[in-house]
């Protein structure tokens, strides 16, 4: 954190600006109002909402993980007509070596769906006539063909980094690397390899885990890591970075603690999964989110996607307890299975079958604009920073 800055809030000086908290680095560095961030979500998020974020002074984020070059270009082009503001684009590094299965593995989660479309009483999807894509091979090039050509502000990306030609393409025309870690060593490494900003993402947050140095299988043991203690060690590293905070923060209090603990900004998702630009969201999991009478726990799981991700506990997790978890399916080939029965439930609103993607802390969800989640955030925080 800046020595200006944290000395502010340790000694609780007035600040006279009342809509201002002090500039951070990573404010300075992309010449931002505000040290909020949307966290990109694939596939929830939309031009709305990062252009309304951006507009408000925080820094909006395009989640273009499965978008095809035309889909990229027309997405940021619906961004530029609604603000001249940075925003972010986010991507997800492919894995250098994909993880294999085996046809038992398949056929142990086949079981399991069959089973659970038959609980749904489904007789339109049959897991066994399924057949899976394997996903296109230049999707990853065809994002970073666009994002250099329209010379986006901020390039984000989780599960990993992008090759040193890449790096060096961004740098020399001044887009700003931010890097996705979940512990210190991850944090260290993209320091190494140029990122202007690292995002600390706690074991608290919701959806996938950015983990890249270690096997799917294992990131759930191995760097579940809480978002205090992660942005503790990591704000020890040297040389410092910008550090962004991520996992469970949703209002004043969450902001506040980040900074002192050494962070320039802070992340939400879940936070605007209900505001009122969030339209992509099923209306059930929006409904969910916002009622405080079915607050229920949620829990890392490898069950939809393969990948380690938070969500709210449902059946179809449950459901999955009867299967040895070494039988859990690499990233693309578990989450195509899963999302049949997802895309189902939703459609139909059965919500013990969705996939209900939250942080630990959505209970402080509320239905706002997107400008008026960041005003009332940075002016709670004046408040508290004033002794009111």
């Amino acid at each position: 954190m800046d020595n200006v800055l944290k000395s502010q809030m340790l000694s609780g000086v007035h600040i006279k600006e009342s809509k201002l908290l002090p500039k951070t680095l990573f404010t300075k560095l992309l010449n931002i109002q505000y040290p909020i961030i949307q966290a990109p979500m694939s596939p929830l998020t939309t031009p709305e909402l990062v252009a309304n974020v951006s507009n408000a002074g925080g820094l909006g984020s395009i989640a273009a993980a499965r978008m095809n070059r035309q889909q990229l270009k027309a997405e940021i082009d619906k961004v530029r007509l609604l603000t001249s503001k940075p925003f972010a684009i986010n991507l997800f590094i492919p894995p250098s070596t994909p993880d294999t299965c085996t046809q038992d593995d398949v056929r142990a989660v086949k079981e399991v769906l069959n089973r659970i479309l038959t609980r749904m009483n489904v007789t339109s999807i049959d897991m066994n006539k399924l057949k899976l894509i394997n996903p296109p091979v230049n999707l990853y090039d065809e994002q970073i063909d666009v994002i250099l050509q329209e010379r986006i502000s901020v390039l984000s990306f989780t599960f990993g980094y992008p090759s040193s030609d890449i790096i060096s393409k961004c740098k020399k025309l001044r887009i700003k690397l931010v890097g996705t870690a979940t512990t210190p060593r991850e944090c260290l490494r993209l320091t190494e390899i140029g990122c202007d900003a690292i995002c600390l993402q706690g074991s608290e947050a919701g959806g996938h885990r950015g983990s890249f140095l270690t096997k799917d299988k294992d990131t759930i043991e191995q760097s579940s890591i809480g978002l205090a203690s992660l942005l503790s060690q990591c704000a020890q590293q040297s040389p410092p970075v910008p550090l962004i905070a991520a996992g469970g923060i949703m209002d004043a209090h969450g902001l506040i603690s980040c900074l002192v603990l050494g962070a320039s900004a802070i992340q939400m998702g879940t936070k605007f999964l209900t505001s009122d630009e969030s339209t992509l969201i099923p209306s059930a999991h929006k409904q969910l989110l916002l009622d405080p009478s079915k607050i229920e726990t949620t829990v890392l799981t490898r069950i939809y996607t393969g990948k380690p991700a938070r969500g709210i506990y449902t059946q179809l997790i449950d459901e999955f307890k009867t299967m040895d978890p070494k039988h859990i399916l690499p990233w693309n080939i578990q989450s195509q299975l899963a999302l049949e029965i997802s895309r189902y439930a939703a459609k139909h609103h059965q919500l013990d079958f969705m996939q209900l993607w939250a942080g630990q802390n959505y209970s402080k969800c509320e239905k706002k604009p997107a400008k008026q989640i960041v005003e009332d955030i940075i002016q709670e925080a004046n408040k508290i920073l004033n002794g009111n």
